[in-house]
């Protein structure tokens, strides 16, 4: 994490090849959190029948969940987002093959992070909570490759743990992090 003071607030950002190395070492921890409790409650078997289909049809899930990931960043932000949804702009960073949404207002750490959250939420934890109540184990290969892709979230959300819920953050325009506002 890098965190070079500047006039009116501190940079906290991170390279997007480390966070993206960290994220992809996120992996393991979530298959073990989530596969090893499925897999004694409804088998294995279950798990690998639903990961078969979820790989069959992986390349529109992946297309369709990279949008719906993106927006549902730019929804919670332009919520409350003074300017809203003018507030928002989606991009992609070539170089790292990295969709992005960014926030170009400042917003409070909470609404930041409810932001940052919500593709995990909706997107990776529901869909293992259907999952485990359901025995589906093609909505846990989804629930769990889309927790895995919200890594970069995950980890925006570690750097804000120790900040004021009620400051002001500014989205990074360039970089993986955010400014806080002094």
């Amino acid at each position: 994490m890098n965190s070079n003071i500047q006039p009116n607030r501190i940079e906290y950002t991170l390279g997007i090849g480390k966070a993206n190395l960290y994220a992809f070492f996120l992996f393991f921890p979530i298959i073990l959190i989530f596969l090893l409790p499925y897999a004694l409650i409804w088998g294995f078997e279950s798990f690998e029948l639903g990961k078969n289909i979820f790989m069959h049809f992986m390349l529109p899930i992946l297309l369709l969940g990279i949008v719906v990931h993106e927006f549902l960043h730019g929804v919670t932000w332009a919520f409350y987002a003074k300017s809203g949804f003018k507030s928002i702009r989606f991009g992609m960073n070539w170089k790292w093959l990295t969709p992005y949404c960014h926030c170009n207002e400042s917003l409070k750490v909470k609404h930041y992070a409810l932001g940052a959250a919500m593709p995990l939420i909706v997107m990776g934890i529901l869909p293992i909570i259907i999952a485990f109540v359901l025995g589906n184990g093609m909505l846990l290969a989804f629930g769990v490759f889309f927790t895995w892709a919200a890594g970069g979230d995950i980890i925006a959300l570690f750097m804000l743990i120790r900040i004021s819920k009620n400051s002001l953050v500014y989205d990074h325009p360039d970089k993986m992090g955010f400014y806080i506002e002094k």
